[in-house]
């Protein structure tokens, strides 16, 4: 202990030299543990641990496969739930009002970032609801967003976000002038010409596409055609 603070090292057991040293200080209930000795540029945030009441227990209910985030939530957001249905219902109406969607969809992102920039996206479901929301942008920065935050929603065990994730990197590919490597997108001309071109078909497998949920080379072409007959 010094000036009331406890200092310990922590040593690699495969590795003698691999040392850490760190610091522990006491704040009535709660405790901050950080990394000693380091230069103050490098320190980071402190990990925080906090005394639990008479009773408590530890969980046995960790889902595999998800990502635990400190101080986090298993609550979804009933604001980004109420967002990610209007998303949806304005795309499912008898006659869609396009230029109306355009910009309601633009209102719609706007409220989304407000969620993420302060913290108030915590489940999976949260996550694949925003990234869909940003998959109906309009700039590679969208898409970008779109599938981080696919990504964010199946570390934390959304499994169902594996197709956003896959279309979301195909869509930003796309807007700056890439090829596509799941086959994810389509597009159609006035004349109603479908293509998924450009399209590298030899980077991702049909395997691969499988673990993804998704359809195969096969199946795509099979939709191309379905979109193709509706001329």
């Amino acid at each position: 202990m010094v000036d009331g603070a406890l200092h310990f090292t922590v040593q690699n057991v495969d590795d003698p030299k691999d040392v850490d040293a760190y610091v522990m200080r006491l704040d009535g209930a709660r405790a901050t543990v950080m990394s000693d000795g380091l230069p103050a540029e490098d320190i980071e945030e402190p990990d925080l641990f906090e005394r639990v009441g008479v009773g408590a227990t530890v969980a046995l209910d960790w889902e595999p496969n998800r990502l635990y985030t400190a101080r986090d939530s298993d609550v979804s957001n009933a604001e980004m739930e109420a967002i990610s249905k209007e998303d949806q219902r304005v795309r499912t109406v008898a006659k869609v009002d396009w230029e109306m969607v355009n910009k309601t969809d633009a209102e719609r992102r706007e409220q989304t970032r407000k969620l993420l920039a302060v913290g108030s996206l915590h489940t999976g479901k949260d996550f694949e609801e925003a990234a869909v929301v940003f998959q109906h942008g309009d700039t590679p920065d969208d898409y970008l967003l779109a599938h981080t935050l696919a990504v964010a929603a199946v570390s934390k065990g959304e499994t169902t976000a594996t197709w956003i994730a896959a279309a979301t990197l195909d869509r930003y590919l796309w807007k700056v002038g890439q090829k596509q490597v799941f086959g994810t997108q389509y597009s159609g001309d006035a004349k109603h010409e479908w293509t998924q071109e450009p399209y590298d078909r030899e980077l991702v497998s049909d395997a691969l596409r499988g673990q993804l949920a998704v359809p195969s080379q096969a199946s795509q072409l099979m939709q191309l055609k379905a979109y193709e007959s509706q001329k």
